[in-house]
């Protein structure tokens, strides 16, 4: 994966963590939340998860709980 792309995902995850959640969701943000509403997307190519997250992301995505 190249550095562009990377930094591109990234940008993804914040512009979903920044906006309005849907109701159906908890209230409290968690990996799965984020992840799931990333998919909907259809931008996951790479089939990225929470691991990739942790290792790759700022916070406070790093810290999403799982």
């Amino acid at each position: 994966m190249t550095d562009e792309r990377k930094q591109e995902i990234i940008d993804d995850l914040f512009e979903i963590y920044n906006g309005d959640k849907p109701d159906y969701y908890a209230e409290q943000w968690t990996m799965f939340t984020l992840l799931s509403l990333y998919n909907k997307t259809g931008k996951n190519k790479e089939k990225i998860d929470g691991f990739w997250v942790e290792e790759n992301c700022p916070e406070p995505l790093r810290s999403l709980e799982h």
